[in-house]
């Protein structure tokens, strides 16, 4: 959505318009020059306050989820997932996987530029976690372990795939994962950012 500075940023833009044009119409020139350096001011400011809101909006990430791991065997462990969306805490779940990693996955159907500029998030949906071997032998060798979070497959993304060639306001819609290593002593969280997932990890 867009913000205070954003909204501000507009106000300031169409008021340095404004009485740029108005000073147009004025007689004599120091009301002329008085008139256009306000106008000229308010534009500055204007397009200040939406340079710094496109800022914000390409470098800003959200919390989604917070995830913890715990050693249950060799190369086996828990997963605890909590889920997070508008300040609302889901219901931990705990998956069994198997690997040395551990793999967040999700669609992502990113906007062109000038509306995240404008503050619209890119649209996203967690969809998978799984297991993840560092070595590619251990991981050629072992079952692979994933599970659908929220139902899996979205056709949201899907609809937006097959027709974003043809929708100007579409930049890109594809698969982001991210994974980091097991470490039963770290909180992590995994955020979405403009372009993807991002995992976070701080001591617990």
């Amino acid at each position: 959505m867009l913000t205070a500075i954003g909204w501000l940023g507009i106000l300031l833009l169409t008021t340095g318009l404004v009485l740029g044009l108005g000073a147009l119409k004025q007689p004599g020139f120091f009301a002329l020059l008085r008139g256009g350096l306000v106008g000229l001011v308010c534009l500055s400011a204007g397009l200040l306050c939406l340079a710094l809101r496109s800022f914000e909006a390409f470098t800003s990430s959200t919390v989604v989820a917070e995830v913890r791991c715990q050693w249950v065997g060799p190369k086996t462990f828990n997963l605890t997932f909590v889920q997070l969306g508008n300040g609302v805490r889901q219901a931990p779940q705990t998956f069994r996987l198997r690997g040395d990693q551990w793999v967040i996955s999700g669609g992502i159907v990113k906007w062109h530029p000038w509306l995240t500029a404008l503050g619209l998030s890119s649209y996203h949906k967690l969809t998978r976690i799984s297991g993840r071997f560092a070595n590619l032998e251990e991981e050629r060798r072992a079952p692979p372990t994933a599970f659908d979070l929220n139902g899996g497959a979205d056709r949201i993304w899907w609809w937006f795939y097959r027709l974003d060639p043809f929708l100007p306001f579409v930049e890109a819609t594809y698969g982001s994962a991210a994974f980091v290593p097991v470490e039963p002593t770290m909180l992590a969280d995994v955020l979405v950012t403009s372009s993807g997932y991002l995992i976070q990890r701080k001591p617990h």
